[in-house]
């Protein structure tokens, strides 16, 4: 677990930072910092809820992030009858 107050420093450098879209207007941080992978959480350890790409970046300002992107998964593979499930994940650099 990652929180924001712990990261919104000059002194931290995060690797990698994964913004997920999830629901309509419902983004999730993903930070790689100090060899740890995790979500960014709120006070009560549940996943940070943001509404904006733009929010995600905001909230971490203050740190020097190496690689960002936003990654969003297609509901459309669910359709009934379709073929096999696959990975139809897109990932942008942000």
């Amino acid at each position: 677990m990652h929180r924001l107050e712990h990261l919104n420093r000059q002194d931290v450098v995060i690797n990698e930072l994964v913004i997920y879209s999830v629901e309509m207007g419902i983004y999730l941080a993903q930070v790689d910092y100090d060899d740890r992978v995790a979500f960014l959480v709120d006070a009560e350890n549940r996943p940070q809820r943001f509404l904006s790409v733009e929010q995600v970046k905001q909230s971490l300002a203050d740190a020097t992030i190496k690689k960002a992107w936003l990654q969003h998964q297609s509901a459309y593979d669910e359709m009934i009858g379709g073929p096999e499930k696959v990975d139809n994940s897109l990932r942008i650099p942000v």
